[in-house]
């Protein structure tokens, strides 16, 4: 196989920018650039050898070790990713290299590695008279660090784009859950099943492979990474993936999933949450099928049963970075006393605490806090009348800090912000006298056509007595009078369900008695109504929410909010700007915040100085207030 490299690979073997290489490209002299070979898709390919002698002769490139880091970076144009997978595993099993070797022999090195064909053997059988294959594994692995990261540097390949899996944030949160799941079951002899995209595999750090015989593919990413298949074993975590799939598909899944699911066993299921969280159109197919599965889970205690549900944050999926993914956590053979449930699409997520929820709900037990969860009636899920498995906003109420009380402690407490230096802010600013400049368009009309770039949705009104400052469910007002207030959400599914939830983005304003405006950042909220909210698309609108918030708070006059000013800013800008706005709206929170100490500084100042529970030194004193 002749190895070719795309200008991006040219880039990492180099270590530099693509950009350098480009600019490389173009510069003539004593030693032009190598010529492309080849081209496919319009990406140009150059020969490797011909790449490395010219770095080589020109002294280009930050890699000293580019011509090692090179053969785990270009890869063969035919190459097939599972196929190069499947000998991996096998070179990386045993310890001498597969070219130099007949098909026989590598058959019978399979054989030694997987009599049992358990994950190897039958496809080794297929592609041992792969020479070509079999000399560009061994190339691989001698470049890379070991076989686990030959297996990364094969994911992070051209021949495994596409898919770019979870972020790691949510491989990290799958990996601790997962580790609390075995503390309940064991935490000995407790093995893992994942069925996840291969990329993902690191969920199973630390666990022995479960020898499910179904996900022959995972069983061999594993091996590389110095997992073994074990034997069966009756205690099983299993982590499913059903991210990507349609709604109708995700619950069919799940409900097969618990239906497979036995005593000792657990089930991390992820998916999307318009699937497992969200509310469904109680008269659709989905709806009745998502209740026909909950209602079959916990009702005995030989069923499997939904011990936690939860919807997590935006962000964790890497294809799909706007969309809501949530977990659906079922143990089997148990009866279920209680299911706990989260909206976390709003909340900072601390790993350790939300897998102590877990655990909590593993155990059944009612008598157990949760930092994140709210323990209901396993009926309710299916039951209650918003349709929705985790109501907006359901959860344990966020944790408020509490003030110091004597005036020497917050004393101290406010000197530690003002010694704090306030830094600068400013503006990279070029010459725009050359773009081109669009009339301001009245906000009416960007609400008007078939296809509107914005849209408007009504708040809600709501009784002062449901409101509850120890709730979870935040509710926003854009009347500075009103500010923001709480809800339970369980009161609000009951009374509300009819009241349109922020988005992540949403400008929630009012006209009367005057123009005022505010960006919902975190999306989830309730708004009380006078205010309404209005949902853009930047791009179409040519301008972003906090562009659109200010343009309302500074320049709109009239009690007519449809006859606002709303200024067209340039496509190229609108991002842009929304980046300078949000560092001006940091650096007018760093200033409040120092002010707000220097205020309190004052009064905790006197007050301290008075009681004598502070005194003053000199101007020469080197002890500091705080």
């Amino acid at each position: 196989m002749k190895s070719l490299v795309t200008m991006t690979e040219i880039a990492r073997i180099a270590g530099v920018t693509r950009q350098a290489v480009t600019n490389w490209r173009r510069r003539t002299g004593s030693a032009p650039f190598p010529p492309v070979v080849d081209s496919v898709g319009g990406a140009e390919r150059f020969d490797l050898r011909e790449v490395l002698d010219w770095l080589d002769a020109t002294g280009r490139g930050r890699n000293v070790d580019a011509r090692l880091d090179a053969p785990s970076i270009a890869i063969p144009g035919d190459l097939d990713l599972e196929s190069a997978v499947v000998l991996l595993g096998l070179r990386g099993g045993v310890s001498e290299d597969l070219a130099p070797l007949s098909p026989e022999e590598r058959i019978a090195l399979a054989e030694e590695l997987d009599p049992d064909d358990r994950y190897l053997l039958a496809e080794v059988r297929e592609l041992a008279a792969d020479d070509d294959l079999a000399a560009y594994v061994d190339e691989l692995l001698a470049a890379a660090f070991g076989p686990s990261d030959a297996l990364d540097r094969l994911y992070a390949s051209r021949a495994a784009q596409g898919n770019r899996g979870f972020a790691p944030a949510l491989i990290d949160l799958l990996q601790e859950l997962a580790e609390v799941c075995r503390t309940h079951l064991g935490p000995d002899d407790v093995a893992i099943e994942l069925r996840l995209d291969p990329r993902d595999r690191r969920v199973g750090a630390g666990f022995a492979a479960a020898d499910s015989g179904a996900d022959r593919s995972m069983l061999r990413h594993q091996a590389l990474d110095g997992v073994s298949p074990t034997g069966p074993t009756p205690t099983v975590v299993r982590v499913f993936s059903l991210v990507g799939l349609d709604d109708s598909d995700v619950l069919d899944r799940a409900d097969e999933i618990a239906l497979e699911l036995d005593a000792g066993q657990i089930a991390i299921v992820l998916g999307s949450s318009s699937a497992l969280c969200d509310a469904l159109r109680p008269t659709g197919t989905l709806h009745e099928s998502r209740k026909a599965t909950l209602e079959g889970l916990g009702a005995e205690p030989l069923t499997p049963a939904l011990s936690a549900v939860f919807k997590l944050p935006r962000g964790l999926w890497r294809e799909a970075y706007r969309k809501n993914l949530g977990i659906w956590v079922l143990q089997g053979a148990t009866a279920s006393k209680g299911v706990v449930v989260a909206d976390l699409s709003a909340r900072e997520i601390v790993r350790a605490e939300l897998a102590a929820d877990v655990l909590g709900a593993l155990q059944q037990s009612r008598a157990r806090a949760h930092r994140y969860g709210v323990v209901v009636e396993p009926t309710f899920v299916w039951t209650n009348t918003s349709n929705a498995v985790v109501i907006p906003g359901a959860g344990a109420p966020e944790r408020q800090s509490l003030e110091v009380g004597t005036p020497r402690a917050r004393l101290m407490a406010s000197t530690l912000v003002t010694r704090e230096q306030v830094a600068g802010f400013d503006v990279p600013l070029v010459d725009g006298s050359g773009t081109q400049s669009v009339a301001s368009r009245r906000l009416g009309s960007l609400l008007e056509g078939r296809n509107p770039a914005m849209r408007v949705q009504s708040g809600c009104r709501i009784k002062v007595e449901h409101l509850d400052a120890d709730a979870s469910l935040r509710v926003l007002s854009a009347d500075p009078n009103l500010g923001d207030a709480f809800i339970d959400p369980f009161v609000a599914a009951e009374h509300y369900g009819h009241a349109v939830h922020t988005e992540p983005g949403d400008v929630v304003f009012i006209a009367t008695p005057a123009p005022q405006a505010l960006v919902d950042h975190v999306g989830g909220c309730l708004v009380r109504y006078p205010s309404r909210i209005l949902r853009s698309e930047p791009a179409r609108a040519h301008i972003g929410p906090r562009a659109l918030a200010a343009a309302i708070n500074e320049m709109a006059s009239s009690t007519e909010w449809r006859t606002w000013p709303v200024p067209s800013v340039p496509t190229s800008q609108v991002e842009r700007l929304e980046e300078a706005l949000a560092g001006v709206a940091d650096h007018l929170a760093d200033l409040r915040r120092h002010e707000a100490a220097a205020t309190n500084l004052i009064t905790n100042l006197i007050l301290g100085v008075a009681d004598g529970s502070v005194a003053l030194g000199s101007s020469t004193t080197e002890r500091k207030a705080g």
